[in-house]
């Protein structure tokens, strides 16, 4: 099965799952493909499927009522994305930030597959508290510190994300404009670029080009970006 390797096979909806289950579950809707920039789901429309990422980066985002956007998740191989709805639409916009490959499942035939599989059902439970506590930690990164903090915070985050995922963090691809780090953070373009050159110059990291950085002294990013402090940890989400 397409499952054996993918490294979502043992986080959220896919972890308590046989190859029965599996196979049951790759029945609602298969594996589809998005470009790079392309979009996965639009905020507003109808729910029709959510997706299990195999490969690839997906920024989920909201836009507000006078047009501005804010990039509230970042989400790689092994997270589900769209399935919160709000009245039968989707609450969110999906993007692929790179080429993306996911499994689709259709929404209603999930739902029903849920309700007869308790596993599962627990399984997707966790995956929305582990949503909500993730939402509660953004606030406090998006509340409480100064802009090169939330900068560092970011880099880390990711940089633990990656890992977690056996994606490659040397040098780490960020898959983003100085533009959507700023939608993600709560800054202006400016002051991303400004915050990534104060961390250049303190010998923190190490620019190769626009969107990849390499981290040269990861206990000073940790410092910086509060992580040790927090205790911040990466949850599979949906």
């Amino acid at each position: 099965m397409p499952c054996d390797q993918c490294v979502g096979r043992a986080l959220n909806v896919c972890k308590p799952l046989d190859d029965s289950g599996l196979r049951r579950l790759l029945s609602l809707g298969g594996i589809r493909h998005w470009k790079k920039r392309e979009t996965l789901f639009h905020a507003g429309g109808p729910i029709g499927a959510f997706f299990k990422i195999r490969k690839g980066i997906v920024a989920v985002s909201s836009t507000l009522d006078d047009g501005r956007r804010q990039i509230v998740a970042i989400r790689a191989p092994g997270d589900c994305v769209g399935y919160l709805d709000m009245s039968g639409k989707y609450a969110f916009e999906g993007r692929a930030l790179t080429d993306v490959e996911a499994c689709a499942f259709d929404r209603r035939r999930f739902d029903g597959f849920a309700a007869e599989a308790p596993e599962l059902a627990a399984a997707l439970s966790e995956a929305l508290s582990s949503a909500l506590r993730q939402t509660g930690q953004r606030m406090l990164v998006l509340g409480q510190l100064r802009s090169t903090e939330r900068v560092a915070h970011f880099l880390a985050e990711l940089s633990q994300l990656y890992n977690e995922r056996h994606m490659a963090t040397r040098p780490l691809s960020l898959h983003m404009t100085r533009s959507e780090i700023a939608d993600y953070l709560g800054l202006t373009i400016e002051t991303v670029s400004r915050s990534i050159g104060k961390l250049k110059k303190r010998n923190i990291i190490g620019l190769i080009d626009s969107d990849e950085v390499v981290i040269l002294d990861r206990d000073r990013l940790l410092e910086v970006g509060k992580m040790a402090r927090s205790g911040v940890t990466i949850p599979t989400t949906i």
